[in-house]
């Protein structure tokens, strides 16, 4: 007899969508609906540490409530709070009245987020992604400061579109050689047609690239986080990096990673390519907010250094290495939003320790995080992820990955110095700067000393990222749509 789990987190979350709806269709009030939403996303984080109340027997399993879903989730879900913490009243739209559908459409991206996983089902898979893919859609186009947010918000629906579909067509593939909708990478050994399944599990991958903005499924990150505001720029560099990291993880989890195939072979020149591609891509930009769009494409290579080492330190380490990088991009972000909302130019930053000493001294913090500097958090995760590489004796990967770090170096200590000089005499014009929220003042401290903590004492969340445990792929079976 077969089980259908429907996580706790994900009934929260459907819960708070609709009373926040409610809440909205009765009488708006930003206020109101942004507590309302902190109030939903930490029930729903108090609900992952519960056991699964909802269990159905006889039913097709969608989801698996396992360890590695339950951490994602609570990544996930904890990087959303900072995000609305971070949303300053005012800042999201020009037009005050309809910033309560923000948080509605932040709560229905997290739920995305949170339902993909734990997905063991392509029903499930799909449906949380387009639910995430959609929220997003709205968030980046909801800045309409900007000319350029619509433009933003229209190459992502064109290109994440394309995308979808390429993965559509390789459920389809696989569907057809194997007779099953699980969410695992099928075992080719044994189809009348191994190339069509080959061809379905290469197309999968490449929208998943593309979702997480690897090489060469890259170039439209930098003009999203561009175009939008910068809270909804982090959702995009950082929420749905971990659900897509965390689907992906799972689809391969019963994958020999070790034998040479076209998908490992895909995998592993993407991986390469984004390392390299992305801090080449970061070095020559002015704009701070590409530059970090290149620094996110690079992360993502390192990531997969660690998907591709299974073995004692490959989900540990790309669980630990998540953590860091939301730590450290969220708070970039913060301190960007907070200080300089609009300061995208990184000459504006000029002389930061001079007018803003506290906000300068914890950008640096996060910084030294992404560049993999001692005692930052991003420098135990970075030789984490190293571990886990020689112990799958990934040579290649790990002379780039030492590589593509030295060139992010000049990038993330550039930006420190600009902090640390005065703007030059023949600039004109200074940006203003504006004063944090006790908020967002208090979200920057708690980062920045997470930051430090972690790096200095990672022993907790080592023996955490230890213990997560991926389920074993669901038996084949003939699909029945649910």
């Amino acid at each position: 007899m077969s089980f259908s789990f429907l996580p706790n987190a994900v009934l929260v979350l459907c819960l708070g969508s609709l009373v926040q709806l409610a809440a909205i269709s009765w009488r708006r009030h930003v206020v109101r609906d942004a507590i309302l939403c902190v109030i939903v996303l930490l029930a729903s984080l108090a609900s992952i540490m519960l056991p699964t109340v909802l269990v159905m027997t006889g039913a097709t399993p969608l989801f698996a409530p396992d360890t590695w879903a339950s951490f994602a989730g609570a990544l996930i879900i904890l990087s959303a709070l900072a995000i609305v913490l971070m949303s300053r009243h005012g800042a999201i739209s020009a037009d005050p009245s309809v910033n309560s559908e923000y948080f509605l459409l932040l709560t229905l991206a997290t739920l995305g987020g949170v339902a993909m996983t734990g997905a063991v089902h392509f029903v499930s898979f799909f449906l949380g992604l387009e639910t995430l893919s959609l929220a997003l859609l709205g968030l980046i186009a909801f800045h309409n400061q900007r000319l350029d947010a619509g433009e933003a918000a229209m190459k992502y629906l064109l290109l994440s579109g394309v995308a979808s579909a390429t993965m559509v067509f390789g459920f389809a593939l696989i569907y057809a050689e194997t007779g099953s909708l699980r969410f695992a990478a099928p075992d080719l050994s044994h189809v009348p047609e191994p190339i069509i399944g080959v061809m379905g599990v290469i197309l999968i991958l490449s929208g998943m690239f593309f979702k997480l903005s690897a090489v060469p499924f890259h170039l439209w990150l930098a003009d999203v986080l561009e175009g939008t505001s910068v809270p909804v720029a982090a959702l995009v560099a950082v929420t749905s990096k971990i659900a897509l990291f965390a689907a992906m993880l799972r689809y391969f989890s019963a994958v020999n990673l070790y034998a040479p195939s076209a998908q490992v072979n895909e995998i592993l020149i993407v991986a390469v390519l984004s390392m390299l591609g992305g801090n080449l891509m970061a070095v020559v930009q002015t704009d701070l907010r590409r530059l970090l769009a290149g620094s996110s494409i690079a992360h993502v290579g390192y990531l997969l250094v660690a998907f591709l080492s299974p073995g004692p330190f490959g989900v540990a380490s790309a669980a630990f290495y998540l953590a860091a990088y939301a730590i450290s991009t969220l708070g970039v972000f913060a301190i960007m939003n907070g200080v300089l909302p609009q300061g995208t130019d990184i000459r504006e930053w000029h002389g930061l320790f001079r007018r803003k000493p506290a906000a300068a001294l914890a950008m640096s913090i996060m910084l030294i995080s992404l560049a993999g500097i001692p005692p930052a958090v991003g420098f135990f995760a970075k030789f984490y992820v190293a571990a886990a590489g020689v112990s799958a004796h990934r040579t290649l990967l790990l002379f780039v990955l030492i590589a593509s770090s030295t060139i992010g170096l000049f990038y993330y200590l550039r930006l420190i110095l600009i902090m640390l000089t005065p703007a030059p005499a023949d600039r004109e014009t200074r940006a203003e700067l504006t004063a944090p929220t006790p908020v967002n003042a208090a979200l920057i401290t708690v980062l920045a000393c997470a930051t430090i903590l972690l790096g200095i004492c990672p022993s907790t969340l080592v023996q955490r990222s230890q213990s997560l445990v991926v389920a074993p792929p669901l038996p084949a079976a003939p699909a029945t749509l649910p």
